[in-house]
């Protein structure tokens, strides 16, 4: 986690001060050879969570790889996370420790859109950050716009989706919900503090459009074959883009 908040970190800040620039962001040092160190040096255990389950008993540890400093910021930016990258990107909002680094991006960050993001509180240790994350106070200079999408059915899309509403509702049938294929329109949108749209017909991932995606996915890649869009679509992005040049137009 720390490795992915810290190329987050270090995006954000170079195109802050870079006036919102993005070819303001220089290449970041983080090679294959660092995500396995980092990957091995997981305190406890690759499969501890830190070495515990609760975030805020995580040990410091720094992860590898090389983040140039950035300048003073000009600007905020928005931050736009899909999937497992929108309860992350609300843990780099936050000015609590997260394993030994605050990172204050509220300072940095004007406006927070999550794409299918588990924002619920659920059991596993998986969940146990966006629990973290849902202690987190309201961000009255963020705004924040959660979207979730429905029209993939648990009990008509394969096991995957079955498994994944499953794990956002403490492991009880997903066969009943609905939502994007992975996340549950419920749990996509389970964020007070935010804005909420739910998308219809819309899929959480290009499944038919990367390596493997036949096999891990492979009703979910003949639907998107067949044209039904995921969230980075044109006509998805047609119905969220907007909010975020209405509000800083």
């Amino acid at each position: 986690m720390r490795p992915m908040l810290d190329r987050i970190d270090h995006t954000v800040r170079h195109m802050c001060a870079g006036g919102g620039d993005p070819a303001a962001v220089p290449d970041f040092s983080y090679n294959p050879l660092d995500l396995w160190a980092d990957f091995r040096a997981t305190p406890g255990g690759v499969l501890a969570v830190g070495g515990s389950a609760e975030v805020d008993e995580y040990p410091i540890v720094e992860p590898r790889g090389t983040f140039p400093p950035a300048g003073t910021p000009r600007c905020r930016v928005a931050l736009i996370g899909h999937s497992a990258g929108g309860w992350i990107s609300r843990a780099y909002l936050s000015d609590r420790n997260y394993g030994g680094k605050v990172y204050g991006g509220s300072e940095l960050v004007h406006s927070l859109v999550t794409l299918g993001s588990p924002l619920a509180d659920s059991a596993g240790a998986a969940f146990r950050g966006v629990a973290w994350t849902n202690r987190e106070p309201q961000l009255p200079n963020v705004r924040m716009l959660a979207i979730g999408a429905t029209g993939t059915p648990g009990d008509s899309s394969g096991t995957l989706t079955r498994n994944a509403y499953s794990f956002c509702v403490d492991g009880n049938d997903g066969s009943v919900l609905d939502g994007d294929g992975v996340t549950p329109t419920f749990s996509a949108t389970a964020l007070p503090q935010a804005e909420t749209l739910v998308l219809d017909g819309v899929t959480h991932f290009p499944w038919g459009d990367v390596f493997g995606g036949d096999l891990f996915a492979p009703e979910l890649a003949e639907e998107y074959r067949n044209g039904k869009p995921w969230y980075g679509s044109p006509a998805a992005l047609d119905r969220w883009a907007p909010w975020l040049l209405e509000g800083n137009s």
